[in-house]
């Protein structure tokens, strides 16, 4: 283990009395922007083009199609998890941001072209290795750059601005799926490289907590005199004195991951959300998400129905976000996530039980807003439960194994999905282990969070 030393938290504290401007905003939506054109892009590739490519053309059948989701969002995204999480550990956040965005882009276009099923399974696992690279550090990043007593509302607010990608998204997907599903992956692989890319490398600085925590002290002191400029620019009062950090914070030139299991304060928060992101996967996440498109074909919903339905969910998403960034840290994130898991899965029982098509549409939009609630505040409730020292390691850890979840359930959810009355087994399978036993967990197992120092909670 790298020898340890105990300083002030000086970027910490200066980081935390900074008042809310649009230098912040900014940050936070172009990382947001990112999450959402690479995960709504590359993850969800399979989902997009099985009902209307791949199926039609009897390219792959239902079973295979499991098998590749399931690498898609299991191996390839806790391989990319992994890797990510050690580039932001060791070099920084913004080189691995920038990295991930690198391969969403590089590795979606090839798809285009691939037909063969063997391809398919490598090209599964390579394109998603920069999905795990921004999951990995996104929340991550943008909890060290924002004050406890605005970082909820920071979060949730910029990540609403996913939910527009999202709709962004499929409405290319309305308008070019299936009759230009090859011009849909181009151009989804040129916004995320000719666009993003430039822009994350222009406006994005390295974290000045990570770098403090690596002993970096002069670099992170030139981060954040230029973080404070920019924030004193925009702000129209002077900058209030740092406040203190209550807790003195540990430094390492890298912090061991054995360190999750082994200190009893990380260890039970590291087995609880391990088991919660494992559950979650396999359900509400991506247990539902490679089926319900194929849930909405087979009861008489074609293209253009299925894909307004998923834009106007993630329009319904963004103004769920928005309401809970009102909250801020007057509510809990463990009670949100809570009442997310428990919308999704009453929406998906009378989507079951009342199978006309427009039930089932209007119970996907109010699940979606379950679903997306539940993820965003679980992602910023895993980067705040660790120290600087060993985020993303953490962060690695419980959503990386998590990903084996989405691995094992979606390879499962082929014969599930055929199982029972008008696929009763998946419904089952995504309801109860996917999204009410998570949901249960956290309210009761998890760590209150609302307006705590970073370092307080983490440390």
């Amino acid at each position: 283990m790298a020898e340890r030393i105990t300083y002030d938290g000086v970027m910490a504290a200066r980081i935390d009395r900074l008042p809310l401007t649009r230098v912040q905003w900014q940050l936070a939506i172009l990382v947001e922007v990112t999450w959402g054109f690479i995960i709504f892009d590359t993850d969800g590739i399979g989902a997009r083009l099985y009902p209307f490519v791949w199926r039609p053309n009897h390219i792959i059948d239902v079973v295979q199609y499991a098998v590749i989701q399931a690498l898609q969002v299991g191996l390839g995204i806790l391989l990319g998890v992994y890797i990510m999480s050690f580039v932001a550990d060791r070099y920084g956040r913004r080189p691995a941001i920038l990295l991930a965005t690198l391969l969403g882009g590089l590795c979606i276009w090839p798809f285009a072209y691939v037909t063969n099923f063997g391809w398919m399974v490598v090209l599964s696992v390579l394109s998603t290795l920069g999905v795990g690279g921004i999951v990995a550090t996104h929340s991550v990043y943008l909890s060290e750059m924002t004050s406890p007593d605005v970082r909820n509302r920071v979060l949730l607010t910029s990540q609403a601005v996913t939910a527009v990608v999202a709709v962004g998204v499929n409405l290319l997907a309305f308008a070019w799926i299936p009759s230009n599903w090859q011009l849909f992956l181009w151009v989804s692989a040129a916004i995320e490289i000719a666009i993003l890319l430039p822009l994350l490398y222009w406006k994005l600085p390295e974290s000045p907590r990570w770098l403090e925590a690596h002993g970096r002290h002069e670099e992170a002191e030139q981060a954040m005199v230029l973080y404070e400029r920019r924030c004193q620019a925009a702000s129209a009062a002077p900058l209030p004195p740092p406040n203190p950090v209550l807790d003195r914070v540990i430094g390492a030139a890298g912090g061991s991951w054995t360190e999750l299991f082994t200190n009893p304060q990380y260890r039970s928060r590291t087995w609880l959300l391990i088991v919660v992101w494992l559950l979650a996967y396999a359900g509400l996440i991506y247990g539902v998400g490679a089926f319900a498109a194929v849930f909405m074909v087979d009861h008489g919903g074609n293209a253009h129905f299925v894909f307004l339905t998923i834009a106007i969910a993630y329009a319904a998403l963004f103004a769920g976000f928005l309401v809970n960034a009102r909250l801020g840290e007057r509510v809990e994130r463990r009670e949100v996530i809570f009442f997310s898991g428990v919308l999704f899965a009453a929406s998906w029982t009378v989507a079951w039980m009342v199978p006309n098509l427009w039930v089932i549409a209007a119970c996907y939009i109010v699940s979606r807003v379950g679903t997306g609630l539940f993820l965003f505040n679980l992602y910023n409730y895993t980067a705040v439960a660790y120290p600087t020292r060993i985020r993303s390691k953490a962060f690695a850890w419980t959503d990386g194994l998590g990903h084996l979840g989405a691995w094992a359930g979606v390879t499962l959810l082929g014969p599930l999905y055929a199982f029972g009355p008008d696929h009763l087994g998946w419904i089952l399978w995504i309801i109860i282990p996917g999204a009410l036993l998570p949901a249960v967990l956290i309210r009761f197992g998890g760590i209150r969070q609302a307006r705590a120092v970073l370092e307080q909670i983490s440390t």
